[in-house]
């Protein structure tokens, strides 16, 4: 059987389309496989970052479980040198005063709270010091009525507050801090 020159046309033109339509699935399933790729790999990289932003974040952050020794100038020198006086310390978590301008962090020292505000630079540690009435009893324009006695002490970048009248607590803040700048 022969076929008509125009009925090999249609049959041309029908093996053509068929041709496109393959084409046109293989490109979308291409496409398919590439967007599901791409999105793998920003799966990829959001973890990745997350879990560096963390590790960034917390760099930032005054380091509880690292031993520095010397001088007290921070959060964890401060910790050291307690312990290393023999004091019985235990972080406790974060703290907030809504008359300092960073977040502090709670410990405990022979079972009493001591909170302790870390600042950027001494200079930031100063500016806030000087807020501090000579009494304890107001930091700016905030008038405070505390539960016990105030007593701040100030060092490096660190101002610490301890409220109560433990002697010992006192004695052991006194001797890695020096005296008291405010307080009863």
């Amino acid at each position: 059987m022969r076929l008509a020159p125009h009925a090999f046309a249609a049959c041309s033109s029908c093996l053509s389309i068929r041709v496109r339509t393959e084409l046109l699935w293989a490109s979308r399933v291409n496409l398919v496989k590439l967007c599901l790729l791409s999105i793998c790999l920003l799966v990829i990289v959001a973890v990745g970052s997350t879990a560096c932003r963390g590790n960034l974040s917390a760099s930032n952050q005054p380091q509880q479980g690292k031993s520095r020794g010397g001088p007290v100038t921070d959060y964890a020198s401060l910790i050291d040198n307690l312990r290393a006086a023999g004091v019985s310390v235990e972080p406790e978590g974060d703290v907030d005063q809504p008359f300092f301008s960073v977040e502090g962090m709670m410990i405990k020292i022979r079972g009493e709270d001591v909170q302790v505000f870390q600042y950027s630079n001494a200079a930031a540690t100063d500016a806030q010091a000087a807020l501090v009435s000579l009494d304890g009893s107001a930091v700016g324009t905030t008038k405070l009525h505390w539960v016990g006695p105030p007593h701040f002490f100030k060092k490096g970048t660190l101002l610490v507050l301890y409220v109560g009248a433990d002697d010992r607590v006192l004695r052991a803040l006194e001797a890695v801090l020096g005296r008291q700048f405010a307080g009863k």
